[in-house]
């Protein structure tokens, strides 16, 4: 099976008891878009998050070969204050995502995004350890997501749930999350407002082990940031062996 169909299906599998979507799998829609010419928001979103997580260093790791749209992901340096990385895409939100028709009107201002994570200071991110799955797989995650909603002609929203593969596969080696769900910083962080009256949301990607994954599908998100929250450290700085909520 083509690992991208195998990865992303885009069909709804169930909703959680807060409504809240989880993805399952199938074979993609075949349309073929070809990838724009340029990032449409790259100054404004470099502008707000240098706004918001300030006095960082800053770098790009450039996509040189796209499908659909051209995904770039930023990092920025840790600070003192704040010792963790910050990670952002660039190029999800050239396109619109296809809201389903029952609530396109109403939230249409949902319909661009782009995804961010923390990873720690010590976090490897040179080319030489990219080689190891170990160290590249929130890189690889954030891209492929990045694609997901154009892809497979759907969404991403707050409290989505997407696990990797129909079998749960950890992302690497070095762990054993294997989903992730759509989480939202306060909205100075996760709302950008454009010069060209779009809005552009953007969510925090949070790895999840299955039995989180399953927790959250029957109880809701609420109840899942709960546990969460309650985890020694800031849950959402990475950590891929971290205590497992639900087990």
């Amino acid at each position: 099976m083509n690992f991208f169909k195998k990865l992303f299906g885009g069909n709804e599998m169930g909703k959680s008891e807060d409504g809240t979507t989880i993805y399952g799998y199938d074979a993609p829609d075949e349309r073929q878009v070809t990838p724009l010419s340029e990032i449409l928001y790259m100054e404004e979103l470099n502008e707000h998050f240098n706004k918001v997580f300030q006095n960082r260093e800053t770098g790009v790791f450039h996509e040189l070969i796209s499908d659909i749209v051209h995904i770039d992901v930023n990092i920025m340096e840790a600070t003192p204050d704040e010792p963790y990385r910050v990670l952002y895409t660039n190029g999800m939100s050239d396109l619109p995502m296809t809201l389903p028709q029952e609530i396109r009107k109403e939230y249409k201002h949902l319909e661009r995004s782009e995804l961010m994570m923390f990873l720690p200071a010590d976090w490897p991110l040179t080319q030489k350890d990219f080689e190891a799955e170990e160290n590249y797989w929130p890189i690889r995650l954030m891209k492929m997501l990045a694609r997901f909603p154009h892809m497979y002609q759907t969404w991403l929203g707050y409290g989505h749930t997407i696990p990797n593969t129909e079998d749960y596969e950890p992302y690497a080696p070095n762990t054993e999350l294997s989903g992730a769900i759509l989480f939202a910083l306060p909205e100075e962080v996760s709302t950008v407002h454009t010069k060209d009256g779009n809005q552009v949301q953007v969510y925090f990607l949070v790895p999840l082990y299955r039995e989180e994954m399953e927790f959250k599908l029957e109880s809701g998100m609420d109840e899942l940031v709960a546990k969460l929250s309650k985890l020694p450290g800031d849950f959402l700085v990475l950590n891929p062996n971290r205590p497992n909520t639900c087990k």
